[in-house]
């Protein structure tokens, strides 16, 4: 059975397995949130994604290690790849607004060989490819 959980100005799904079944049943609701945990060819979270975090002082290339959800907040813990730092960044469902960009590194990758591919022949795409 579905619940809410609830504070004095918002309800919010109690799981993170809530929040997910309330993106797919609401997603208008929910359309700030589908960067992280909706993906068109990838309908599942799969920790060690690369993303792309951008925020107002920079941006880096993240691994994503875990994510979890409390009281209307997401959790969100990455990896630097290059530095092995650790990062944490706390997103309130509620903020439509989020101060920090999180892009998938893959569909970054499939707008540049898209772009590419017309430029280029097969062959070459597969050295440059391997190459990455």
């Amino acid at each position: 059975m579905k619940t809410k959980q609830q504070t004095i100005d918002n309800t919010f799904p109690a799981t993170l397995d809530e929040l997910i079944m309330d993106m797919e049943l609401y997603p208008d609701e929910y359309k700030h949130l589908q960067f992280i945990l909706n993906r068109p060819k990838n309908h599942c979270i799969d920790f060690g994604q690369m993303y792309m975090v951008v925020n107002q002082d920079g941006f880096g290339l993240y691994s994503l290690d875990n994510i979890d959800y409390k009281e209307g907040v997401i959790l969100l813990s990455f990896t630097n790849p290059m530095t092995g730092n650790s990062a944490e960044y706390s997103l309130l469902i509620t903020n439509k607004h989020p101060n920090v960009f999180l892009v998938n590194w893959k569909d970054i990758e499939d707008i540049v060989y898209s772009e590419l591919s017309s430029d280029f022949n097969d062959k070459e795409l597969r050295e440059l490819g391997n190459e990455l």
